[in-house]
């Protein structure tokens, strides 16, 4: 089947350029945190010696002068969904591979459009032009993931017929194998496809396995791998403003309690956890403040709660918190949790129908809020206090 291979290189830091001008033409390194380690997620065009990955001290001794910024992944997906969502308007099948990489089916549609030029322009603009989008054009996944490297920034390039003539020069670094056979193909002198395709599949296989007969068929254009139309990512946020710019971390934890619990209480997010929580928020005269918390066990509320808790304990806040959006990441239905059979379900579900039936009687409201303490030793009497909607 046709396809095309949609590629924004360096997407993260062009989402982040998208909204700040003022990085323009600055060295920029974004970090992302690696269990105890901070690494490279993605740079700027201005830096150099810097790779994806690189620990960020090593980063910062090749280029000084750099201005860091936390990773923001909601930001990206969301940016990226919306993108996605372009593409599905021209094709009904359309597979997310990873940030920035996406692959369209093409098949049928050349009608529609009047010629496979109009389709192919159709679909390079459903990405704005500053993120200059690559396509490649082929007849399965691999040829045109390497015919969109070749082609320039919001530009297209189509694998011609000699499909084994076009591959031949490309390094094997590209291949979607493991570094250590990689690194066995260079040792032996080969660093091309086009010298992995001049040999016997069988002395290949023999000497590689099954990466070996993946790294063949791919050298000779063979691509057996489908189309799978992606599910969309699913994510829940909610947010607030606060009254006044709030610093103190007791009126900061029971803004997050207030947000994540109200997120839980998705209708949608019933007998489902989260494998990873952000938190954000907007800090005047400073970078937004960003917080991951990603979890070996997707969790519910009282155990995301718990560990985003105990971690801010030891958070130095870089200053007022002007508002928060918390949001919930890789929802899923499976969970590493075993509930407590003694909890009371009966008391909270007719709890819940209280509630909702006074909701629907009197509008969609909160209609019960718990006063807490945030600052019990201000002169002033709003910040001492603050109502929380109570949700069950």
């Amino acid at each position: 089947m046709p396809l095309a291979c949609m590629l924004i290189t360096h997407f993260p830091m062009k989402a982040e350029l998208s909204r700040n001008s003022t990085l323009d033409n600055k060295p920029v390194i974004i970090v992302e945190q690696s269990g105890r380690r901070q690494i490279v997620m993605d740079y700027s065009v201005h830096t150099s010696g810097v790779s994806i990955g690189m620990p960020i001290q090593e980063a910062l001794s090749m280029c000084k002068d750099v201005i860091l910024l936390e990773s923001n992944e909601s930001y990206y997906e969301e940016t990226f969904e919306s993108l996605l969502q372009n593409m599905e308007s021209r094709s009904p099948i359309v597979e997310k591979y990873s940030l920035g990489h996406a692959y369209i089916g093409l098949d049928g549609l050349e009608p529609m459009y009047g010629g496979e030029a109009r389709l192919i322009t159709n679909l390079m603009h459903s990405v704005p032009s500053y993120f200059n989008p690559r396509i490649g054009v082929s007849e399965s996944k691999f040829p045109a993931y390497l015919a969109a490297l070749t082609s320039v920034a919001n530009g297209s390039t189509k694998v011609p017929e000699n499909i084994i003539e076009f591959l031949k020069g490309f390094s094997i670094k590209l291949l979607p194998i493991s570094w250590k056979t990689k690194s066995r193909f260079i040792e032996l002198g080969i660093s091309t496809l086009g010298h992995i395709a001049e040999q016997p599949i069988g002395a290949i296989q023999a000497q590689f396995g099954r990466e070996g007969t993946q790294a063949w068929e791919l050298s000779n254009g063979i691509d057996k791998r489908f189309l799978f139309p992606r599910k969309p990512q699913e994510m829940i946020s909610e947010d607030l403003i606060f009254p006044y710019p709030q610093n103190i971390l007791s009126g900061i934890l029971i803004a997050i309690d207030s947000l994540i619990t109200k997120a839980f209480s998705h209708a949608y997010m019933k007998n489902k956890y989260a494998r990873k929580i952000q938190i954000e928020s907007n800090i005047i005269n400073h970078p937004t403040w960003i917080k991951q918390f990603n979890y070996k066990q997707p969790v519910n509320k009282d155990g995301a709660l718990k560990i985003i808790k105990n971690s801010l304990q030891n958070t130095n806040i870089p200053g007022p918190l002007e508002d928060m959006k918390v949001t919930l990441i890789g929802i899923t239905g499976e969970s590493g949790i075993q509930t407590n059979m003694l909890s009371n379900v009966r008391e909270q579900e007719r709890l819940k129908e209280i509630i909702y039936q006074a909701q629907v009687r009197w509008g969609n409201n909160p209609l019960l809020y718990i006063a807490k303490d945030v600052e019990p030793w201000s002169p002033i009497p709003e910040r001492k206090t603050i109502l929380v909607p109570f949700v069950s």
